[in-house]
C-alpha cells in the first residue's frame, strides 16, 4: 500500500450494487489511503443520486453527464437539462459522456449527437470532460479537435501509444485501471511506460474492471492500490511517487 494518498479518477459508487454496503466501501477505501473519488454520470435519472452522494461526503465529487452505453435511451431534452443541472450543482466535470463503437450499442449517429452536445457545454462552461472510448479512440480525437479550449480524461484508455500522445498534446490525461495488472496486457502497459507520469490518472471503474488479484469480485476503490502496484513497476519507480503524482494530476485537472 502507498504512503501517500490516492484519487480514484472514475468510480461508479452511486451504482446500485453498493447500496448494501457502500459505507463499508468507503471505509475499506480510507484504510486504503483513497482521498478522492469521482463519481461520473451515466443518465439523467441518475444524477440526483450522484448529488446526495456527494453532498454528503467531502471525499466524493461529482460529474454529471449521458453515458453513450445508453444513448438509446437518451432524450435531446436531456442536453438542456445537463446545461441547467451544473449551472446549479456544484460538478468537477462533464461525463461520461463519449463513444461506445461495439456492434451492439446505438447507432453512431445518435452518439455522435449526444457526444458533440455535451463536449460544447464543457467547452461554454469551462468545465473538463470524463471521455469513454470504446473503438472509437481516432473518432474521439477528431471530435475534440473540433473544440479550443476543452481539457479531460479518456476513462480506462485502450488506444495506441501514438494517439495517447495525440491526446495529451490535445489537454487529456490518460486514465489506467485493473486492466494494466493482467499479465497479457500488453498493448496499456506499453502506454503507461511510455507517457510521462504528469499525464496519468488512475482509476477502478468500480463495480467494473476488476484487477487480476481480484478476478470473480466486485470491483471496489480499495482495489486502486493493485493498479498503483502494477504502474510503479512498470515505471521503475515507488507506489509513493505514482500515488502522489497521479493525486496531483487529478487535483488540478477537477480543481479538487
Amino acid at each position: 500500500m502507498p504512503n501517500v494518498y490516492l484519487t480514484d479518477s472514475h468510480c461508479h459508487l452511486d451504482f446500485q450494487v453498493f447500496d448494501k454496503d457502500r459505507e463499508q466501501v468507503l471505509r475499506r477505501a480510507s484504510e486504503n489511503h483513497i482521498s478522492h473519488i469521482v463519481i461520473p454520470g451515466t443518465q439523467s435519472i441518475y444524477w440526483g443520486r450522484i448529488k446526495k452522494l456527494c453532498d454528503h461526503n467531502k471525499h466524493l465529487h461529482a460529474c454529471y453527464g449521458l453515458h453513450p452505453y445508453w444513448a438509446k435511451l437518451h432524450k435531446e431534452k436531456n442536453i438542456d437539462e445537463l446545461a441547467n443541472f451544473i449551472d446549479n450543482n456544484k460538478t468537477v466535470a462533464i461525463g461520461e459522456c463519449g463513444l461506445d463503437f461495439r456492434k451492439q450499442h446505438a447507432d453512431k449517429k445518435t452518439q455522435l449527437f449526444f457526444f458533440n452536445a455535451q463536449l460544447q457545454i464543457a467547452d461554454n462552461k469551462n468545465l473538463p470532460v470524463v471521455l469513454h472510448s470504446v473503438n472509437a479512440t481516432e473518432t474521439i480525437i477528431q471530435t475534440i479537435k473540433k473544440f479550443k479550449n476543452l481539457k479531460g480524461m479518456i476513462h480506462s484508455y485502450s488506444g495506441s501509444c501514438e494517439q495517447a500522445r495525440q491526446l495529451i498534446d490535445l489537454g487529456f490525461l490518460i486514465s489506467v485501471g485493473g486492466g494494466v495488472t493482467y499479465d497479457n496486457a500488453k498493448k496499456i502497459k506499453q502506454v503507461v511506460k511510455d507517457i510521462p507520469l504528469t499525464s496519468l490518472l488512475i482509476e477502478t471503474d468500480a463495480p467494473d474492471q476488476i484487477d487480476q488479484n481480484n478476478i470473480g469480485k466486485r470491483n471496489e476503490p480499495a482495489y486502486l492500490v493493485n493498479t498503483v502496484a502494477a504502474i510503479a513497476e512498470l515505471k521503475k519507480t515507488s507506489k509513493d511517487t505514482i500515488a502522489e503524482q497521479t493525486t496531483i494530476n487529478a487535483k488540478k485537472l477537477f480543481d479538487l
